[in-house]
């Protein structure tokens, strides 16, 4: 990583099908990193994720935005009191506002089948999406990320 992150003519590094002990990997390795730059200060990261943090990452470590979404999210946890109620509040909103990234493409294409289909045809593609169950999937998708970063804190705390 190191190798690349010195080279001028490496804009990103990452990896096109990573397996799920990469990711685990990377998160802890980027985290590492990411910990010492100025942009991911306790006191930064709860203004919440910035354009700053994104050059920042990119510039000095090569890391994309997507990536650096995560890291800002594992090292907010770690500033973040889950047991104060507001604090847990706002950051579980905004983890949960990028994890809605998917289902509000969704919304978006159902307002443009609204103007194009048949009332029959658009009432067998709305009985096919299920609100309630896109609100549990998305807090299953939310407390597994979370566990994921736990370990990965907790990884951090061990060196």
């Amino acid at each position: 990583h190191r190798y690349y992150m010195s080279s001028p003519t490496v804009l990103d590094i990452t990896a096109e099908d990573p397996s799920e002990s990469y990711v685990k990997l990377r998160d802890f390795v980027l985290v590492k990193l990411c910990q010492d730059l100025p942009c991911f200060s306790p006191e930064n990261l709860k203004q919440g994720f910035s354009q700053d943090m994104v050059i920042e990452a990119q510039q000095k470590l090569k890391v994309n935005k997507q990536h650096t979404r995560r890291v800002y999210e594992i090292l907010r946890l770690h500033t973040t009191d889950m047991s104060n109620a507001e604090q847990s509040r706002s950051y579980r909103l905004d983890v949960k506002r990028r994890l809605m990234g998917p289902y509000k493409k969704k919304q978006r294409e159902i307002a443009k089948m609204r103007r194009c289909l048949r009332p029959e045809e658009l009432t067998n593609q709305l009985n096919q999406i299920d609100i309630n169950l896109q609100h549990k999937q998305l807090e299953e998708t939310y407390q597994q990320l979370i566990s994921d970063y736990r370990r990965v804190l907790e990884r951090l705390a061990q060196i």
